[in-house]
């Protein structure tokens, strides 16, 4: 079965602004996220899915149907553009040229105290 692209972007407002806002502070489960943006979970669940199909999350974790999302590159230029945003390639374009721009790393805990370190 060949891959498609998915169609062009079109963004929920202001919920898809909730969302990849609340996943810049780490990664999250959907079912968190619902309840931090004051959306139902279903709700959620839906749109996870096509942010995923945008580029704008990625889904992570050990166990594949966990639900647990991270931001991207493209989610975090998308979140700094959105007040440009509208639907179309324009805005696609200065998404993905932001995009290349952003590196985001994981967090890394030391603690020398720690028995574990």
């Amino acid at each position: 079965m060949p891959i498609t692209k998915p169609g062009p972007m079109r963004l929920s407002l202001p919920s898809d602004q909730l969302v990849l806002e609340k996943l810049t502070e780490g990664r999250n489960l959907a079912a968190n996220i619902a309840a931090d943006v004051d959306r139902s979970r279903n709700y959620i669940n839906q749109r996870m899915p096509q942010m995923h199909d945008y580029g704008l999350v990625r889904k992570v974790g050990p166990v594949e149907g966990t639900g647990l999302y991270e931001i991207t590159p493209k989610g975090i230029a998308t979140l700094r553009l959105i007040d440009d945003y509208s639907e179309g390639e324009v805005f696609e374009d200065h998404v993905e040229q932001r995009a290349d721009q952003i590196e985001i790393r994981q967090v890394v805990v030391t603690d020398p105290g720690s028995e574990d370190s």
